[in-house]
């Protein structure tokens, strides 16, 4: 093929899928698909990735199946230009990244925001020691919503039958927030609760500290913070004593939260670009070439050659 028919079908294939190529040109799928990789494999080449001024960074884990696994993502916190895309979770998955990077680039850095898992962190502190880590709140609302969950299933246990029932049958209750429950709902949870005083107990931290994370002066975050640490230290509920210990513990990367205002949001929604190329690509493809299409569809000036 020319490289002006390969740059033709990288862009279609940036709207439709390989089977719908190959009935429009008449070529197989494979050769769609060779072609779409061979281009972006060559703009990838020409136009690297610049690591020059980036100041924000985003570090987190995407589970792809039981083929591939896990791979570990790296994108700009400001731009959501994806950065970096390794199989594997951890330590070993980022060591690549961070050779590759000078030490003038690695100084630009000033914030990484990463969820709470050691591997990262360790990580970060062997390599960019002098970073202000971040700790993403969709993971820190994910542990809260986990210990809901299990002082959930722990009161399942010793309830009789019928009130069993309707607590294990209304999960999703529990772990939603109350602004997205219509009226029926909020009353049946209501109910529920009063029924329940450890579950109302959890339910009530769990939102408590939902809202500490929608203020916007970082004074006001921090002093709701630390005043949900002190009430959930005095809860009687184990799993947020537990939580309670390892945030506190951790305060100074919950809070950078705050000053910085990253979150995972943006890795968040590579989701449905995985899903889109998924269906574009006869399945998942090859880790590298996903790295391709995820670096096609979040920096615009990757394909600007075409």
């Amino acid at each position: 093929m020319t490289l002006r028919l390969m740059g033709y079908i990288a862009r279609l294939m940036q709207e439709t899928s390989a089977r719908l190529l190959s009935n429009l040109l008449r070529l197989s799928q494979s050769s769609i698909l060779r072609a779409d990789k061979d281009i972006l494999t060559l703009l990838d080449e020409v136009r690297p990735i610049r690591m020059d001024g980036r100041r924000a960074l985003i570090i987190d884990e995407k589970y792809l199946g039981r083929d591939k696994k896990f791979v570990t993502c790296v994108i700009d916190g400001s731009t959501g230009e994806i950065l970096w895309l390794k199989e594997g979770k951890g330590t070993a998955s980022l060591d690549g990244f961070f050779r590759s990077l000078t030490r003038e680039q690695k100084e630009d850095i000033q914030v990484v925001s990463i969820d709470r898992g050691n591997a990262y962190l360790k990580a970060l502190r062997e390599h960019l020691p002098h970073v202000s880590i971040s700790f993403d709140p969709f993971h820190i609302i994910k542990n809260v919503n986990d210990a809901v969950d299990e002082v959930r299933r722990d009161l399942c246990k010793r309830l009789e039958k019928n009130e069993k029932k309707l607590v294990k049958g209304n999960r999703y209750l529990f772990l939603c927030g109350e602004e997205n429950l219509d009226d029926n709902k909020r009353e049946e949870l209501d109910k529920i609760l009063k029924l329940n005083q450890p579950l109302q107990e959890a339910y009530l931290l769990k939102e408590k500290l939902r809202l500490v994370f929608q203020f916007s002066s970082f004074k006001k975050c921090a002093t709701a913070f630390g005043e949900w640490i002190a009430l959930a230290e005095s809860s009687t509920l184990k799993p947020f004593k537990r939580l309670t210990k390892t945030l506190s513990r951790h305060a100074q990367q919950v809070l950078n939260f705050f000053r910085y205002r990253l979150t995972s949001g943006r890795i968040e929604g590579m989701n449905s670009m995985i899903a889109r190329i998924q269906l574009k690509t006869r399945g998942l493809p090859s880790v590298d070439y996903l790295r391709l299409k995820l670096r096609q569809l979040t920096s615009p000036s990757f394909t600007r050659l075409f």
